[in-house]
């Protein structure tokens, strides 16, 4: 029998200029054109996201990685100081798949956001959906309670079985993730189509749902255009009288009290 009730989760991956530095040897004072993008996720990106969060009254998680939290001090605080969770995504935007130092930049970025926010997270998403059993034991090990890296489900589920007993799986749905349809170039109309289908049927079975959007101006929602479209989303599901919407941390936790 479905649940009486949809859990949902808006997430924000803050992923700037991580990700073009990722792929090769620029400097931030070098990123021009093409190569610029995931500057946009300071302003106005993300401005545009958290006022859209405030009109809708949303708290959301915003999995920052630990580079973007030293470069922008200010945004990382300015998000958190609004209510919303601050979760670790890596440091670099690096693969997570049992290389040695791994157990390094967990720590590194862990200790980066708790510095900067004075609150140590306790959520983590992979930067480029990698992980391997050795991730799970190094954040079990820092105090993490959940991860959202998988797509392999649609309810949340122990770790366990994967060796990390004390954590939670919050898996997401490729289909309600922005850079999804806008890598592909599809249009607002084309977005909202696939998510409003995506989502009626997983309500139907009062599935977890996973939300995931980016302020970058190429593949994510930072732009005007985008942005509207994502708030008359949300204020759709935001309607409906059996959804709640919480951040992962809350979710996390009422699956932990097996209340989901």
């Amino acid at each position: 029998m479905a649940p009486q009730r949809m859990i949902v989760a808006f997430t924000v991956n803050l992923q700037g200029s991580v990700v073009e530095n990722s792929a090769g040897s620029e400097t931030e004072d070098t990123l021009f054109g093409k190569r610029s993008y995931g500057k946009y996720i300071t302003h106005p990106g993300t401005d545009r996201i958290l006022a859209m969060l405030d009109r809708l009254g949303i708290k959301a998680t915003f999995f920052v990685p630990g580079r973007e939290a030293l470069d922008d001090l200010d945004l990382v605080r300015r998000i958190a100081a609004k209510g919303h969770e601050i979760a670790a995504h890596g440091y670099a935007h690096e693969a997570y798949d049992g290389r040695p130092g791994e157990l390094a930049l967990l720590r590194q970025t862990h200790d980066i956001l708790r510095s900067v926010t004075g609150t140590a997270p306790i959520g983590w998403r992979a930067p480029v959906g990698l992980l391997a059993p050795a991730t799970l034991s190094g954040l079990q090990g820092l105090g993490y309670l959940y991860d959202s890296s998988n797509q392999d489900d649609d309810f949340p589920y122990s770790l366990a079985a994967d060796g990390a007993p004390t954590m939670v799986e919050l898996p997401q749905n490729e289909m309600l993730i922005d850079e999804t349809h806008y890598s592909r170039r599809a249009t607002h109309a084309r977005l909202l189509a696939w998510w409003r289908q995506e989502f009626e049927a997983m309500h139907a079975e009062r599935c977890f749902a996973t939300i995931t959007v980016s302020p970058r101006s190429d593949y994510g929602s930072g732009r005007a255009s985008r942005i509207a479209a994502l708030e008359h989303f949300l204020a759709d599901v935001q309607s409906r009288a059996d959804v709640m919407l919480m951040t992962c941390a809350e979710a996390a936790r009422l699956h932990q009290t097996a209340a989901l």
